[in-house]
């Protein structure tokens, strides 16, 4: 793994930004909650896309228990909301193209790791069928995915960093973390 990751029981690196429709999000707003701040690719990635219909599926449960979430993708917002923001989240969306927010929380690039995917070959088929072409990249094609979890007080609970293109934390670390299982 690489060394510059966060890691359990580190204080999550504050950021106050704007999200795609120009509103301020602020992680230290969020002191008190639950919180999961998502990184991904770019805005057309099917394997992003597909996780995000998977969240969609599970966020009613999530919001239940005190989830708050932020996701921020590599792509600038018009492209955010021509393709992602489509399925319109419920969660603030943050445009980030010069991935100043990813380095602030190591979210690397990695070549090998993306060819990683390779290996899960119904993710990949999965991901392919749904309606979003990876060739419309805004973003870079090596870009993993990183999932940190945050406990009220702000602190990283757990630090996923995605092995291949479409490795985010699972959802039954995500209810643990909840409570829920």
């Amino acid at each position: 793994m690489i060394s510059m990751e966060l890691n359990k029981g580190l204080q999550a690196p504050l950021f106050v930004t704007k999200d795609v429709f120009g509103n301020t999000v602020d992680l230290n707003t969020y002191r008190g909650q639950k919180v999961m701040v998502s990184f991904y690719r770019f805005a057309s990635c099917p394997f992003c896309n597909l996780r995000i219909q998977r969240i969609l599926g599970n966020y009613s449960k999530f919001e239940e228990q005190g989830l708050r979430m932020i996701s921020f993708w590599q792509s600038p917002a018009n492209s955010i909301l021509e393709h992602v923001g489509q399925q319109h989240l419920p969660f603030p969306m943050i445009p980030d193209p010069e991935k100043n927010f990813y380095r602030l929380y190591h979210v690397e690039n990695s070549w090998i790791g993306a060819l990683k995917v390779m290996r899960e070959p119904g993710l990949v088929m999965k991901a392919l069928k749904g309606r979003f072409n990876p060739l419309e990249a805004d973003g870079d094609m090596n870009q993993l995915p990183a999932d940190f979890l945050l406990n009220p007080d702000l602190t990283i609970h757990t630090a996923y960093y995605g092995e291949h293109i479409g490795d985010h934390i699972e959802f039954a670390e995500i209810e643990r973390f909840l409570g829920i299982l």
